[in-house]
């Protein structure tokens, strides 16, 4: 049988554009009705509104402008750079809205949201497609990991799925290297990877590793120790390339308490939460619960860590019965692993440089590779599901029962309460049942050698939608908050009663669970909801009894810190709880009501103290560190708090407070104390991304403090001379200025900035020189490419052409390599 080049191009087309429109608008249909509720935007909830909405606009606003340095809106301040690569500075889908109008950023958060998915449907199909010979299979499998319930659930932070849409392009790389002599795509990939996450980075290194001597040893993954340390030197190569962006971060949030958590004892085995082994098992073969509403097996933790991993329609009758029939295939080999490696929490802790926070954001690694047996299932014929159907009904009835427990409630027993909502355990135990009464027909439909293929990529599609929906519609605001989330965060800039300039600072406070509303006004604010931040910050708050993990929220109690952050207006939201409201004239002393609009009641500081307060007094930070942290709060408006060197470096010009004082400190002397500092500060302070500049006129020579956070990219001039900044009280800055009238000049440079752009031109380089010299060595030797590796002989009904296409998949030059 002879074939011609259209022959050829006819049966060896890939569904490429169809696994990407299949993904992009499978989630753009279940998003659909939210968009209309409100008004064309996206209003999800929790984070998704409180951090994805104003990082997309505050990112995008600075980078427009060039603003690339200091950021004024983020906390009390941090840089861009290190403080959003976690979230989306390096996210090739946040830089297409750069091409936007600015009014149309909120409104592209869907779309953005359907590309990720529709790019992690084509990446996984092409990943897939090496190892399944049916295309419809390999769509099935591709949506299976684009809308598992690990991404489903993750939708409520957005910038996760940056990473996971790409992530099937790292092992696509590799198996091209080590088969194909790919030379230098596995490390642009791995550049582009550590760029767009270093939180996620780490685990796919481990994840790679294990990828790797799991293949090593199958015949279809030729490798040897030169292609290993070619594929080593291509990963230190790619992690080169994205110093730029890698260093400054690493540099900085290593500064940050958490990185530095360890698991010990009992903890590196067992988990504290009983529930969570149950929970992980249950996510498996159940809808996803949504963020921070664990239903069945209810608990105050790990109630964002994304434990999640259902695939809609299929569930793990795929992976079972492909499990059952291939025992020692390399794929059960990894997911086995990584089963116990998520049941135990020091090798789950692995994944993320053994920190003591439990999270299970990296499950959507095995659960491509789930994917995979899935579709392989799906298209194998000698498959047969008949037992992973059975099993997986059992599970679902097992939870159902353990739903039905009785709880024991004042003495009294309580049925239909074991989950936390019992109608939404209802409808993803529904949800569940009826997809694998659906899996089952289209088994027996394969089993009786009817066409189902087909049908397996439609359903599956059908199966997502109806998975998003119940998750998005179950976790979405009400369309009346929604609306209220739109007019008084993200229109709300227009009704400031004050607005900030460049050379107008101030900061402002808000109600709880407001937290980044000014951050989309272009107003500075004490009250933030960000995870990454200058280290210096995470320092201070702690010391005065705030706790800084996730964000920074000091109530009411704490105002002395109004004053000392230079807060000059609260923004008290109307529609809030209302226990939780204060009477903030009494709460906050010298606050008082000015105005309010639809939204907001807004009051202002009175005792405003503006940026650059000098001091003239300290307190010795050894007597400090064992002042309680309510002591110690109402002590820094009045004194600057010193190390023992910086003290004796300004002993001229400082004296030491009385250790017992600032105990007494009431609202009465904190306002002397505020009205005394505002008649000394600085008469002007402007700001800018690279710096700030303050004018201040002083009867002696005093320490001039800035409650901006210390940071080593900080350099100092006073009058024109260069001036040593201080690290003081614990986090901030000072600079010591003379009698009479000095102009202080801060400038600020990213850390570890300028060292990671010579590493990645650096890298840059030796990727050229290394690619040049693989070209020429590769074009002396001769070797057979790999498009396909099934490592099944069972396949669906192909023609006679179709075969020979087949074999052409293992022969240099393949026009079917993909």
């Amino acid at each position: 049988m002879s074939f011609t080049k259209r022959d050829i191009s006819r049966y060896t087309k890939e569904k490429y554009l169809t696994a990407f429109l299949l993904g992009f608008f499978t989630l753009l249909i279940s998003v659909i009705p939210v968009m209309i509720a409100d008004r064309g935007y996206f209003i999800y909830y929790g984070d998704f509104n409180a951090q994805q909405i104003p990082f997309y606009t505050l990112i995008n606003n600075n980078v427009r402008s060039g603003h690339l340095g200091w950021n004024w809106y983020t906390d009390l301040g941090s840089d861009l750079l290190t403080s959003y690569s976690f979230y989306l500075i390096g996210s090739p889908f946040f830089s297409l809205t750069y091409l936007l109008p600015r009014k149309l950023i909120s409104y592209s958060l869907p779309f953005i949201l359907a590309l990720k998915h529709g790019t992690a449907s084509l990446t996984a199909y092409a990943y897939i497609r090496r190892f399944v010979r049916s295309k419809n299979a390999a769509l099935t499998g591709a949506l299976l990991y684009a809308f598992s319930g690990f991404q489903i659930y993750n939708i409520f932070f957005n910038h996760f799925q940056d990473v996971t849409a790409l992530f099937p392009l790292m092992l696509i790389a590799m198996e091209e290297n080590i088969n194909n002599r790919r030379r230098g795509v596995f490390a642009l990939t791995v550049a582009l990877m550590a760029v767009i996450n270093y939180y996620f980075f780490t685990g796919q290194a481990v994840f790679l590793v294990i990828y790797y001597l799991f293949r090593m040893r199958c015949s279809d993954f030729r490798t040897s120790w030169s292609k290993f340390f070619l594929l080593a030197l291509e990963a230190v190569l790619g992690t080169m390339i994205a110093a730029a962006v890698l260093l400054p971060s690493i540099m900085e949030i290593l500064g940050n308490y958490r990185v530095n958590e360890r698991l010990y004892g009992q903890n590196m085995v067992l988990y504290y939460d009983r529930t969570r082994v149950a929970r992980i098992i249950q996510t498996f073969f159940m809808p996803c619960d949504v963020p921070a509403r664990p239903n069945l097996f209810e608990s105050d933790h790990g109630k964002w860590s994304s434990i999640a991993g259902y695939l809609p329609l299929f569930s793990m009758t795929g992976v079972i019965t492909f499990a059952r029939t291939r025992k020692k295939h390399w794929a059960v080999r990894i997911v086995a692993l990584c089963g116990i490696f998520a049941c135990i929490p020091i090798l789950n802790s692995a994944f993320y440089t053994f920190n003591a926070s439990y999270y299970a954001r990296w499950f959507y690694m095995p659960i491509l590779i789930m994917a995979m047996m899935t579709a392989q299932t799906i298209d194998d014929e000698e498959a047969d599901a008949s037992f992973s159907l059975r099993f997986c009904a059992v599970m679902i009835a097992g939870f159902s029962v353990i739903s039905l427990l009785p709880e024991k409630i004042n003495d009294k027993l309580k049925f239909f309460s074991f989950p936390r909502d019992m109608l939404y355990y209802a409808l993803q135990a529904g949800i569940a049942a009826a997809f694998l009464i659906a899996a089952w027909y289209l088994f027996r439909r394969k089993k009786l050698g009817k066409a189902f293929r087909r049908a397996c990529v439609w359903c599956t599609a059908a199966a997502s939608v109806v998975c998003l929906l119940a998750a998005i519609l179950y976790g979405a605001n009400t369309p009346r908050d929604a609306h209220r989330y739109i007019d008084a965060a993200i229109n709300g800039g227009d009704k400031l009663y004050e607005k900030v300039s460049e050379d107008n600072f101030f900061r402002v406070d808000i109600s709880e669970d407001r937290d980044n509303y000014p951050m989309l006004w272009g107003v500075p604010s004490m009250r933030a909801f960000q995870s990454v931040v200058s280290s210096s910050i995470m320092e201070f708050y702690p010391k005065v009894g705030v706790q800084r993990d996730v964000a920074s929220r000091p109530d009411t109690s704490h105002y002395p810190l109004r004053g000392l952050f230079s807060v000059k207006y609260y923004y008290e939201y109307k529609f809030g709880d209302e226990s939780k409201k204060k009477n903030i004239p009494e709460e906050l002393p010298g606050f008082e009501y000015v105005s309010e609009n639809d939204y907001f009641k807004i009051y202002e500081n009175k005792l405003f103290i503006p940026m650059g307060i000098p001091y003239d007094t300290y307190i010795p930070q050894k007597i400090a560190d064992k002042k309680s942290p309510s002591v110690l709060e109402r002590i820094l408006p009045a004194s600057i708090v010193l190390t023992d060197k910086q003290a004796e470096k300004y002993k001229d010009i400082l004296t030491m407070r009385d250790p017992s004082s600032g105990t007494a400190l009431t609202k009465l002397s904190y306002r002397k104390i505020c009205e005394e500092k505002r008649s000394t500060a600085a008469s002007s302070f402007s700001y800018s991304p690279e710096g700030f500049t303050s004018e201040i006129s002083l009867r002696k020579p005093q320490l001039v403090f800035f409650s901006v956070p210390f940071s080593k990219g900080w350099t100092a001039e006073v009058n024109g001379k260069p001036a040593d900044v201080e690290k003081v009280s614990y986090g901030f800055m000072a600079v010591k200025a003379d009698k009479g009238e000095n102009r202080i000049v801060f400038r600020y440079r990213t850390p570890g900035l300028v060292t990671g752009l010579f590493i990645s031109a650096a890298g840059i380089a030796v990727l050229l020189i290394y690619l040049v010299i693989c070209r020429s060595f590769d074009k002396k030797k001769s070797f057979l490419r790999t498009a396909h590796s099934y490592g099944y002989t069972s396949c669906h009904k192909v023609s006679a052409s179709e075969k020979y296409i087949s074999e052409l998949g293992k022969i240099k030059n393949d026009p079917t390599e993909g």
